[in-house]
């Protein structure tokens, strides 16, 4: 019923930068604490920002600091499905008292809640249910409560009586920190410059980042032979737009 943690996905490799620090810290706060502080915890940010690594660490972490701790992860899909199950099965009160249980519970892509009315009665019950024990909730979504479409103003109240926080697009000192980060993972050097050249491109998200850097890890695996800072811009120039300056008053992300 519910996803098992990514081993990779921990504060450890969690690259910290302006953009995201305060969810991050909030994030090792709940870890360390469940249940004391920002109950719930909503994180919310665009597409490939980071959200789903940021909630395995806050349950890695939250394994580490309790090892008797009940911590799950699923997305809302997962979610909706294994109560529609449990419900076919006459097994709907078993289901709620399994997730009443849980001590730190991650729950992935809540913005899925929109126009579905049972599911936002029972995340509503398992919110309080969990509240009143004293147990953790933290949610992910897209966007804010109050800006899922259809959703009821009791749960919208309920999920952001905790902590709403948003995490933005990394700066460019980030995003270099991010490629240096994930190439000294693969194992990947790089000509000087770069990897800060790379970084001064226009991506909309760290996901996008990553395909620009797989794509280099690449060329110079094909070529046998190192990339410097104008082929890569070249090779890159397909997918994405030079900005100016690469410094952080000049980005510019597109909406």
């Amino acid at each position: 019923m519910t996803t098992v943690l990514n081993p990779k996905y921990t504060f450890d490799s969690y690259v910290v930068g302006a953009a995201n620090r305060l969810a991050v810290t909030a994030g090792r706060t709940v870890a360390e604490t469940p249940g004391a502080a920002y109950n719930p915890l909503f994180i919310y940010s665009g597409s490939g920002l980071g959200k789903t690594h940021l909630l395995m660490a806050i349950g890695h972490a939250a394994k580490q600091a309790g090892p008797t701790l009940n911590v799950e992860y699923l997305t809302l899909d997962e979610y909706v499905e294994a109560f529609h199950a449990a419900i076919a099965a006459g097994q709907g009160d078993a289901f709620r008292r399994r997730f009443e249980n849980v001590d730190v519970l991650l729950v992935d892509d809540v913005q899925f809640l929109s126009n579905r009315k049972e599911m936002q009665s029972e995340l509503l019950r398992l919110t309080e249910a969990l509240q009143g024990a004293g147990h953790q909730i933290v949610l992910t979504s897209d966007r804010p409560p109050a800006e899922i479409a259809d959703l009821d103003e009791r749960l919208i109240s309920r999920l952001s009586g905790g902590l709403v926080v948003d995490m933005g697009l990394p700066d460019y000192e980030t995003r270099v920190a991010i490629l240096r980060r994930k190439a000294e993972e693969r194992g990947a050097r790089f000509q000087p410059g770069v990897l800060d050249t790379v970084a001064g491109l226009e991506f909309a998200n760290v996901r996008e980042l990553m395909g620009a850097l797989n794509r280099l890890v690449a060329f110079q695996a094909v070529n046998d032979q190192p990339i410097n800072a104008a082929a890569a811009k070249q090779l890159l120039g397909a997918s994405v737009t030079a900005r100016g300056p690469v410094t952080s008053s000049a980005l510019s992300w597109p909406t």
